[in-house]
């Protein structure tokens, strides 16, 4: 069972991998949907935020 989950994945990674999505492009429709450097940025500064506030109130 180990050797066809193997196989199959394998197969899968390397069709992902050949998706067009991948490979750079110019997008003719407008803007990308995929995140900005911008909203990793934020969703960064909102994850530590988080993480001080619940590290907060575990003290109490």
């Amino acid at each position: 069972m180990k050797t066809l989950v193997s196989i199959l994945s394998t197969f899968a990674a390397g069709a992902a991998q050949a998706h067009e999505s991948l490979v750079p492009h110019t997008h003719p429709h407008g803007v990308s949907m995929l995140p900005g450097i911008e909203t990793i940025g934020v969703a960064a500064l909102v994850l530590a935020v988080t993480v001080i506030v619940i590290a907060q109130f575990k003290r109490w």
